[in-house]
């Protein structure tokens, strides 16, 4: 790692898709308003890192935790049992969405961000202590993101990936690849306005 790509992989989007989509309710949408069922419908969240020194860094993902149907905070920390905290770099989170809805504008302002260095994000969570600068594998900085799963009805899978610059990214499967949806930002509190602002509108997934 990595290999051309500096975030998160898709393989690695996979793997989690498998533990989060399995679990009791990940999936679970009213079939006629397309929302989740408050009670029935829950999202699962985990915080990726990644840990080693700078010529040999792995991705690693936490224990998945619970939330409602709305939503789910990650762990802004992670303990791992193979490195102390000073080789450990939280690089972003990963949720699902039970309904298969783009990112929303909790999920793109969840962490802090730095507009002028997205690199050196998440100030406040800042990584762990004994982290000040990004994770970096020969030369490379890992580009910080947070990313979302979900499963459509007909059993396919949806992967997003957004960045602290407002890049929101799917995946793909027809062209192997990630395509850029657009460039968005939180919308505020008002919670008539839920959905990001976009540059291009309202932010659209794939339909493949």
């Amino acid at each position: 790692m990595p290999t051309g790509d500096t975030s998160i992989p898709i393989d690695l989007l996979r793997e989690v898709a498998d533990a989060l989509l399995k679990r009791p309710g990940a999936s679970v949408c009213d079939p006629v308003t397309r929302r989740p069922i408050a009670g029935l419908s829950t999202e699962y969240c985990a915080t990726l890192y990644v840990a080693g020194d700078q010529d040999s860094l792995s991705w690693r993902v936490s224990e998945p935790v619970s939330g409602g149907q709305k939503s789910c905070r990650p762990f802004f920390a992670v303990r791992d049992d193979d490195y102390p905290s000073s080789q450990v770099w939280v690089v972003g989170y990963v949720h699902n969405h039970p309904c298969a809805a783009p990112p929303s504008s909790d999920d793109l302002g969840a962490w802090p961000t730095d507009v002028f260095d997205p690199y050196v994000a998440m100030t406040e969570v800042r990584l762990i202590p004994g982290n000040p600068r990004p994770a970096v594998h020969q030369n490379t900085p890992i580009e910080m993101a947070s990313a979302l799963v979900a499963e459509r009805p007909d059993g396919r899978r949806v992967f997003v990936r957004y960045f602290p610059t407002g890049e929101v990214q799917q995946w793909s499967e027809r062209g192997a690849r990630w395509v850029t949806l657009g460039r968005c930002a939180p919308s505020g509190l008002d919670p008539r306005h839920p959905a990001p602002r976009c540059r291009e509108g309202s932010l659209q997934l794939l339909t493949e």
